[in-house]
């Protein structure tokens, strides 16, 4: 997502010349709504969706996202005969905003809501599909909780391959005091926010005509919910995808990536299925970051292919 920072960056000028914009409430009418919430401990509550009965998978998101971004990959999934949950993460959507601090918002904290979240649905071992940094959660969960993972899906999934965000400008704008209420304004403000969002899904959909109807109102709308932009910033100063080890990682693992996806390139996925063990990679032609909205029943069926297997 260093698109919106950078298009930001561009933008402050703009803002410190006065542009008359005047800021608005989100309008929260896009976002999915609210499902079943549940503690997880610590005063944090979760929004979680269960469909379908069978064998356990949740699906776990990245950032900035929400469960609605799934779209109706869920819902194939329960068809094909499995108990899937979905969850905003803790930051996100309609799930408590924990403090800034200590070691919230890193892969750790994320494992740890994870493991909770399982213990409070009574799961005690299930597939777990991480999306983009999703997928450095359910690594590090799959590295330390080992029998209570069945099989691993990495979707256009972070990993070591990824450099540490370099030292610039806009690394350190994002890093900065004035950071957080800089983008806080400028998700606050309609118009700014929507151009910023869309350069950013733009990308992301590897191209600005894959962006389906609704998707960019959905993403300011998320964007604007209090707590969203210092939790998505959080997580991007704290990273730690050099420190995952999928080569330590038993459970077999499908690394499903789009060929065309500009968020995470192609090295990380390959990377990726060069170190894990049981790992295989496979490539969705033409595909972007976002496959669970533009390809919902190929990955549902990769899914489902990969926890029946033999």
């Amino acid at each position: 997502m260093r698109r919106i920072l950078l298009t930001t960056a561009l933008l402050v000028i703009a803002i410190i010349a006065g542009l008359p914009l005047l800021v608005r409430a989100p309008d929260l009418s896009a976002l999915p709504q609210r499902e079943r919430a549940i503690g997880i401990g610590a005063d944090v509550e979760l929004n979680v969706s269960e469909l379908g009965s069978g064998s356990p998978v949740v699906l776990v998101h990245g950032l900035p996202s929400n469960i609605g971004d799934w779209a109706e990959v869920p819902a194939r999934l329960a068809a094909l005969g499995h108990h899937v949950i979905v969850y905003d993460r803790a930051g996100y959507g309609w799930s408590s905003r924990p403090p800034v601090a200590g070691d919230a918002y890193t892969l750790g904290s994320n494992a740890r809501e994870l493991g909770a979240l399982l213990d409070q649905l009574g799961i005690p071992r299930a597939a777990l599909v991480g999306w983009s940094y999703g997928g450095g959660i359910v690594q590090r969960f799959a590295l330390e909780h080992p029998r209570r993972v069945s099989q691993l899906v990495l979707l256009g999934s972070v990993g070591p391959a990824i450099p540490d965000a370099p030292d610039d400008f806009i690394g350190r704008l994002g890093r900065s005091p004035i950071g957080p209420a800089l983008f806080r304004y400028v998700t606050s403000v309609p118009p700014l926010g929507r151009a910023v969002l869309a350069g950013a899904l733009a990308d992301v959909f590897s191209g600005a005509a894959q962006i389906p109807p609704g998707f960019l109102d959905r993403s300011a709308a998320q964007m604007a919910l209090p707590g969203t932009v210092d939790s998505w910033l959080a997580e991007e100063r704290n990273g730690g995808y050099a420190k995952l080890r999928p080569e330590a990682i038993a459970t077999p693992t499908l690394v499903l990536h789009g060929d065309d996806d500009r968020a995470v390139r192609r090295t990380v996925a390959e990377d990726l299925a060069r170190r894990l063990p049981h790992g295989k990679l496979v490539w969705v032609e033409g595909g972007s970051h976002m496959l669970p909205v533009t390809h919902p029943d190929l990955v549902a069926t990769r899914i489902h292919e990969w926890m029946t297997q033999p």
